[in-house]
């Protein structure tokens, strides 16, 4: 293990027996040995992973100009961030995150123009960020959102994340600048043959609820919390009786 991956391991507090079995890993690059953790973090829905692989994907991103993947990393991770934070109800702090999920997301396309999946978590955090903004943040990250959708399109539209950026687009643009729920699902459904994920699954209940097909979204809740008991977005929604309000991360 690298240096930052033991200062990782540490703040998370993973006991000394995961420490030595991850010895077997030390060729992980160090985005690798994050990004495990930013995927356990969004897996579980906890902010301490999160938080603990940003600290060390930032300065890892910083270092080179041309690191590709810490960048992308650092994104997802502070992306995910916000959603933990708005869950718990912590708005300021969710909002908060999406400064560095910008900077980090721009970053990775900047340095790897031609990764679809740079592109669509490029829309995906501004997206996020024209959910949380309200009028000004629409007109700033709006345009964003749709062009990055597009470029992610051109360059793999059968990527199960574009798949969903373009869903997203689909679910939460105005009709009068492309919004269609017909299109939303086709794009979840089509996603959900390519890779199957609790997430993808919720985007599909929230689409269905909008549609007003409220036992069709419940069913896909379910089949979500079936994938991921601790998936905290659906278990809130079902604990609610009803489908999601905010979206989901799909990367």
């Amino acid at each position: 293990m690298t240096r930052r991956a033991w200062i990782l391991a540490g703040l998370l507090g993973l006991p000394w027996p995961a420490l030595l079995a991850a010895q077997g890993a030390a060729d992980l690059s160090v985005a690798a040995q994050a990004g495990q953790w930013v995927d356990l973090g969004l897996r579980s829905f906890q902010a301490a992973p999160l938080s603990a692989a940003a600290a060390v994907l930032v300065p890892c991103a910083e270092e080179s100009a041309a690191d590709f993947d810490c960048a992308y990393q650092a994104a997802r991770a502070y992306l995910y961030l916000s959603y933990v934070f708005e869950l718990a109800g912590q708005r300021a702090q969710a909002e908060a995150c999406l400064g560095p999920a910008t900077r980090w997301a721009a970053a990775a396309v900047a340095r790897r123009p031609s990764a679809a999946q740079a592109h669509s978590l490029l829309a995906d955090v501004a997206g996020r960020r024209v959910l949380l903004g309200g009028l000004f943040a629409a007109m700033r990250y709006g345009p964003l959102n749709g062009t990055e959708v597009a470029a992610a399109v051109r360059l793999d539209p059968d990527d199960p994340g574009v798949l969903q950026a373009r869903g997203l687009r689909y679910l939460y643009a105005p009709a009068l600048w492309g919004g269609d729920l017909g299109d939303a699902r086709a794009c979840f459904e089509a996603s959900l043959k390519r890779r199957d994920s609790d997430l993808t699954r919720y985007f599909l209940a929230l689409a269905l609820e909008k549609s007003g097909d409220a036992a069709g979204a419940r069913a896909e809740l379910l089949r979500a919390r079936a994938m991921n008991p601790a998936d905290g977005l659906v278990r809130a929604a079902l604990a609610k009786g009803e489908a999601p309000r905010i979206p989901a991360p799909g990367h």
